[in-house]
């Protein structure tokens, strides 16, 4: 009987925990590059991001606004938004390491570790589709309806 009672508030230990993480651990934006070119490349660094699919979806969907209001990104009507986690902070360039650099900045820690938490792209306008990329998952976004499908890539 005890072990029972155990596991069953273990089970709902973890349950509280995982529902209440974005609330204790909420999402740092630590950084913003925003693309020089007419493609549409920008970058976000976070720290805190959340652990599932889901919470990074629909947390990107819930501060797009945001983010085009305070960093204008994104910046052009077809876009690829990177988000990266911020790691160890921004390191020197290392020919050694697998690091993703950022030209625009002066100093000469301007590189991350290559983590990439989320990738949400917007290409062709006229499919009115929003894809998103989280691992090895892709799902797809109809923009008239919101309906979201997870699809193989």
């Amino acid at each position: 009987m005890k072990k029972s009672w155990f596991l069953y508030m273990a089970i709902a230990l973890i349950v509280i925990v995982f529902s209440l993480w974005e609330d204790i651990y909420p999402v740092k934006i630590i950084d913003v590059h925003r693309s020089t070119n007419s493609l549409g490349y920008d970058d976000i660094i976070v720290d805190h991001f959340p652990l599932t699919d889901r919470g990074r979806i629909n947390w990107w969907l819930s501060q797009r606004d945001m983010l085009k209001k305070k960093y204008n990104i994104p910046s052009g009507q077809r876009f690829v938004l990177m988000v990266w986690d911020v790691g160890d902070g921004y390191l020197r360039d290392s020919p050694r390491e697998d690091y993703f650099c950022f030209p625009d900045m002066t100093s000469e820690k301007n590189c991350i570790e290559k983590n990439n938490l989320l990738e949400v792209t917007f290409r062709f306008p006229e499919s009115n589709k929003i894809r998103f990329y989280v691992g090895d998952n892709m799902y797809v976004m109809n923009k008239k309806d919101g309906s979201m499908t997870k699809e193989r890539y």
